[in-house]
This record gives C-alpha cells, structure tokens and sequence, in this order.
C-alpha cells in the first residue's frame, strides 16, 4: 500500500491504559500511537517509523491482508514520539 499526497498510512500500536506514575486513561482513542507505514509525496516532516500521536476520529481504517491500518491527512498528526 502506498500513501498519496499529504496522507500517512500508520498502524495502531499497542498502548498501555495507564500512566508511569499511575494515571489511568480513560479514552484510549486519545492516547494511543500510531506507527508510520508509509508516507505521501507531499510530506516531509514525519518519515516511516516514527510513532505518531493523531486525530483518531478524522484516520480511516483499511484492512489488508489480515492487518489493519488507519489513513490518516497530514493535517491530523498532533505529534512525533
């Protein structure tokens, strides 16, 4: 699968539900990373695998070949990890 335009493929990784210190999460949609797959021609400033924090409500979700992955517009990564 390749990503086109500002666009960034990414899988969910795994996350913990709390925090070192002790802080349970309590909506795991805001917390969880995501790993760079692939990236669009037009993006430079995030490069495949790194691990991102994003919009998981604006990602949308393909599945291929048993795995999920999540689309997501550069304009709704919040941050690198």
């Amino acid at each position: 699968m390749k990503a086109v335009g500002k666009n960034v493929i990414v899988k969910m990784e795994k996350q913990e539900d709390t925090t070192t210190g002790g802080i349970i999460y309590k909506d795991q949609s805001l917390v969880t990373l995501a790993q760079v797959i692939a990236i669009g021609e037009d993006v430079n400033s995030v490069a495949v695998g790194d691990n991102l924090v994003i919009n998981w409500r604006a990602a949308n979700q393909v599945k291929l070949r048993d795995a999920e992955y999540h689309i997501v517009h550069l304009d709704h990564v919040y941050a690198i990890v």
